[in-house]
């Protein structure tokens, strides 16, 4: 199968890149930059486009849909022409693809303490920017579908993996010296998702016989984490040695927590900070049943993978250094 991938230049598109590759297919790599990685042109053609506009028919079986703004920094303006004229842009280029993959996000929830399941997402709920404009590129992808087009969307929660520079990199910035700053209790929970299982879910839309022309699905691990336990083995791998977890008061944290990631004066920065305070988990039940998902990738059975391509820098001050080569810093 030849297999577009926008995005490619990002963790998520280089981790499908490599994945669909190792699975014998033919990729197509689309990106926003002139110069790729030369790790990406070994495995793939690479097509340079900017998504704002309009881009060229896409020769394709299927295109999976990685690129967006992924910041709640950003301005709103901004989120918008990435994230759903750039969703609207690509789904008309790929309109003779056979299938259409939309790698959206859990962004499009308000979590509560209970899982939440696929028809929880309400463009009414207090969604960051972010979040809203994630739902509102869903939107798009739900209208007009081909007929011999199948479509599907898939809300990750918090991907992580090879070539990751988002999460990680928030991780080593809460250690100090000996302690890692904690922003979470000890009971609260979160979904969490190994990139490679997103590729495993698309090869399971890939196998159906029969399926409606559009599915949206939660996707993540097998079971939710306690995130103060993962938090200490993750940085424990890494930093080869023992942590202590110390939590600031919340005041305390929720300010340096605006600070940090520039939202101290954004009045919709609040459903960020919420995600410290409670439970974000995702019910998969939907996947489990309609495409017989079983993942087997998990934060324990990967850490140390994760941790020895993280060796590869040389330090961890290193890779922070080198976060816009990262996806790409890894042999395939």
């Amino acid at each position: 199968m030849k297999i577009a991938i926008t995005g490619a230049n990002g963790f998520v598109g280089a981790a499908l890149c490599r994945y669909f590759h190792r699975a014998g297919h033919e990729i197509i790599a689309i990106g926003n930059c002139e110069g790729p990685n030369q790790n990406l042109l070994k495995i793939a053609e690479y097509i340079p486009a900017d998504i704002s506009r309009a881009i060229p028919p896409i020769d394709a079986d299927a295109c999976i849909h990685t690129a967006a703004l992924t910041s709640d920094t950003d301005t709103y303006k901004s989120l918008i022409i990435s994230n759903v004229e750039g969703t609207l842009n690509v789904v008309e280029a790929a309109r003779k693809c056979r299938y259409f993959i939309h790698i959206s996000s859990s962004s499009v929830y308000q979590f509560k303490d209970r899982p939440l399941k696929e028809e929880d997402a309400t463009i009414d709920a207090a969604l960051s920017d972010y979040g809203e404009t994630r739902l509102l590129a869903e939107d798009i992808v739900d209208l007009d579908i081909p007929e011999n087009q199948k479509r599907l969307i898939m809300r990750p929660r918090a991907i992580y993996g090879i070539g990751d520079r988002i999460l990680l990199p928030r991780l080593l910035r809460l250690v100090r010296g000996n302690y890692l700053i904690c922003p979470f209790k000890r009971d609260i929970q979160s979904s969490l998702t190994h990139v490679d299982n997103v590729g495993y879910a698309i090869e399971l839309f890939f196998g159906q016989e029969n399926s409606p022309p559009v599915q949206i699905f939660n996707i993540s691990d097998e079971e939710p984490y306690f995130l103060r336990d993962l938090l200490l083995q993750c940085s424990r791998a890494v930093k080869k040695k023992q942590l202590r977890a110390i939590s600031p008061p919340p005041f305390l944290l929720h300010m340096l927590i605006r600070v940090s990631s520039g939202l101290y004066k954004k009045n919709r920065s609040q459903p960020v900070l919420k995600s410290f305070d409670g439970n974000t988990i995702l019910d998969i039940s939907a996947i489990r049943k309609q495409l017989n998902y079983r993942p087997v990738k998990n934060f324990q059975n990967s850490c140390a993978e994760i941790a020895g391509w993280l060796d590869t820098f040389g330090s961890p001050e290193n890779y922070l250094k080198q976060l816009s080569d990262a996806p790409w810093a890894v042999s395939s």
